[in-house]
Formats: C-alpha cells, structure tokens, sequence
C-alpha cells in the first residue's frame, strides 16, 4: 500500500489518482467488497479527500465506468481519422479495442465485475449508457459503409452493431478466462470473417425456405 502523501495536486489530478486506485482496489477483490478507505490508502490520501471528490463508492464505480467507454470511443474516433475504407476501419476499432483491454486488464475486470451489480439501477443504467454508446457509433460505421457501397444494404445495420458490440463481450471474456491461443491474430480472424458476410456483393439474398413435407402433406400454409 503507498505510503499516504499530502501533496497537493490540482482538482483533475486527484480525482483521476482516486479513480485509478479504485479501478486497482476493485479488480484486486471486487466493488462489494472494496471500502472506500482501501481505495483511500491505495491512493496514499484520507478517506476524506476521497469523499471531498466522490459522495459515494457507488459514485466512483460510476465514473470508472463512463470514463473506461469514454476512452474506447475516443479511440475509435482516431482509427476513423486514419481511413476511408469502412471494413479496414471497422477491423482496427476491433483490433484497438482488444489492445486497450489486454493493456488495460484491471479495467476489464472492473467492468465484467459491474455486470453482477445491475441490480443497483444507477450502475444498471451506466452499463446501458456505455453500450447504448458503443452501438450507436459502430452503427454510424456501418450506415456510413452502406452509403459508401461496402457494406450490404439488406443488412440490419443496428443488429449488426449490436453483433459487433457482442463479439467486443465475447473478446472480453475470453481475456479473463485465459483462453488458451486467443490473441490479436484470432481477433483479426473473427472480426475478418464477421466482416466478409457483411461486405457489399457478398451473401445475396437468402433463398425462400422449402415448404415442409409436413406442410405440404397436410396441405397447410407457409
């Protein structure tokens, strides 16, 4: 534990040392367990101080949270800057996401962890705001690739970042649980091949399912 200090730092400074020792305090057991005077000695600071920034340990799950998809999504803005091409785009936002999160795996945890507390609404309600975020900005990717003619206009594109959203999950679970040879090349594989269905000119329409035999025997409709 850091031994406490009384240096004085300027309002964002303090808050983000806070936020950091609690994202390490959190991943080390979990959010109901941790106390606020554990975040407070991680931080070398009082509990005070702590809650002079923060009403609440509640609070600071709550912008660990936001701040943790505020910063994916900053990332994917830059990966945006750097291409026209949607699919090359939407292959790096995949591939920059799972770098922040091996880089970053006490953020992983805390955010897997918040999923066993929806039951609290404020952290049931930042949870839906984040990925409500996520899937709006993939969605505007692929609306976007629509447009520009590389991706199929047939498509769903809400159910499609959706999808994407859910293999971000998926990704993110494979971390934790140490999946044997999952790394960056079996995240380009899954996203190349997610991204293959959906490239324009690829997939045609499916056909019309075969009426039953059931169906037809019995005379019934489709």
């Amino acid at each position: 534990m850091p031994a406490r200090t009384h240096k004085r730092l300027p309002g964002t400074e303090r808050k983000n040392q806070i936020l950091k020792s609690a994202i390490r305090v959190f991943a080390r057991s979990n959010y109901r367990a941790a106390t606020v005077a554990e975040i407070a000695g991680e931080a070398g600071i009082s509990e005070a101080m702590i809650y002079k920034h923060f009403p609440s340990k509640r609070s600071l799950l709550l912008q660990v949270l936001k701040q943790v998809s505020g910063r994916i999504i900053e990332l994917w803005r830059t990966e945006l800057q750097k291409t026209q091409d949607t699919m090359e785009a939407m292959r790096n936002m995949a591939l920059v996401y799972y770098g922040r999160m091996a880089e970053h795996p006490e953020e992983l945890k805390v955010q897997f962890q918040a999923i066993s507390e929806i039951g609290d609404s404020a952290i049931a309600r930042q949870l839906r705001l984040d990925h409500r975020a996520y899937i709006d900005f993939i969605e505007t990717v692929i609306r976007e690739g629509m447009r520009k003619g590389a991706v199929r206009s047939d498509l769903d594109s809400e159910a499609l970042a959706v999808l994407f959203d859910g293999i971000g999950i998926l990704m993110n679970m494979m971390r934790l649980l140490g999946y044997k040879n999952f790394d960056s090349r079996k995240v380009q594989k899954i996203i190349g091949h997610v991204l293959e269905s959906i490239r324009a000119g690829c997939g045609a329409t499916a056909p019309r399912p075969a009426r039953s035999r059931t169906l037809r025997a019995a005379g019934g409709r489709e």
